[in-house]
């Protein structure tokens, strides 16, 4: 496998670039926003495209909002944007069950309100969303006497902030049978907040541990896996090879971006960095120079210029 050379896209190179594309799609943390709101010149990057007639959608391993929730937080900042161009892994995940497999059993949840929206959405049932109560300490008897719900066929694991031993206790007893299925929205190890010091962990945290107790790997639905893709590609018809992704994390939105066929940009806004880049460049994994993307730009906001905006 040949490493990319990740130029800056720039200038009249990168006006080409867009002329080139019919489509656009666009991670959310870290590309659109961060913590404290959108990201400069967003708003005015994204309007000039659709006026050129691009298409635009929103690729987000986020799980927990809906498509919805999601379509509030895009009015809330003032960027245009329809339910139908938003695809998160709460969504993913209730479409892959429902359409793709067909399932037609209970799932047993590790998820936010989002999550909860978009299986009541596919009419899928659930069950182990909120807090549990414990008693405290170390019970092996309040443990032992959890019941188990036969009609549970699948274990879905997303972000979850009850994320408890409790939880954790049944999702692995469900998983102790070879025929419930175990599904993840995503492997984010943080999610893109710097402030204070703070690091907050991402749903990898709480997959990890799942798979752990399972002793059985997750069957991963966000990027960098192609279902995300296959599941926009499903509703509307897309060209990879006239397809733009543009994400700021290299191990999730670029390898989604490569596995998938299509252009790879990262914006320096987010996680990865330019130096991240330069190290994968080196690497003999596959993983790791299938990480690498074609071009690279410091923002959304530097694309003004070639949109002359």
């Amino acid at each position: 496998m040949t490493c990319k050379s990740c130029k800056l896209l720039e200038g009249t190179g990168a006006s080409n670039f867009i002329a080139s594309m019919d489509t656009f799609i666009f991670d959310c943390d870290g590309v659109l926003w961060n913590e404290a709101g959108p990201l400069n010149g967003v708003m005015e990057v994204l309007q000039e495209l659709r006026r050129l007639g691009k298409r635009v959608f929103f690729a987000t391993n986020n799980s927990s909002k809906s498509r919805m929730a999601y379509l509030k937080k895009f009015e809330k900042f003032g960027i245009e944007a329809y339910e139908e161009e938003i695809y998160g892994t709460a969504y993913a995940v209730a479409y892959y069950l429902k359409e793709i497999l067909k399932f037609d059993k209970k799932v047993f949840t590790l998820g936010t309100t989002g999550m909860v929206e978009e299986l009541d959405a596919m009419n899928i049932q659930h069950i182990g969303s909120g807090p549990d109560q414990s008693t405290g300490g170390y019970n092996l008897q309040e443990w032992a006497s959890f019941k188990l719900d036969p009609e549970v066929g699948a274990v879905v694991c997303g972000f979850d902030e009850h994320f408890s031993f409790h939880k954790l206790i049944k999702a692995a007893s469900y998983l102790a049978k070879d025929s419930c299925l175990f599904i993840a929205t995503n492997l984010d190890d943080r999610f893109p907040f710097n402030k204070n010091g703070v690091v907050i962990p991402g749903t990898g945290c709480m997959v990890v541990s799942v798979e752990a107790a399972a002793r059985r790997k997750a069957k991963v639905i966000g990027k960098p896996e192609r279902v995300m893709f296959e599941c926009i590609q499903s509703r509307h018809a897309i060209d990879p090879s006239k397809t733009c992704m543009i994400g700021d994390r290299l191990n999730t939105d670029i390898m989604f971006g490569n596995n998938c066929g299509l252009t790879t940009v990262l914006v320096l806004t987010g996680i990865s960095s330019l130096q991240d880049i330069q190290n994968l460049q080196t690497s003999v994994s596959p993983d790791d120079i299938n990480s690498v993307p074609d071009f690279y730009m410091p923002s959304l906001e530097s694309l003004k210029s070639s949109l002359k905006i």
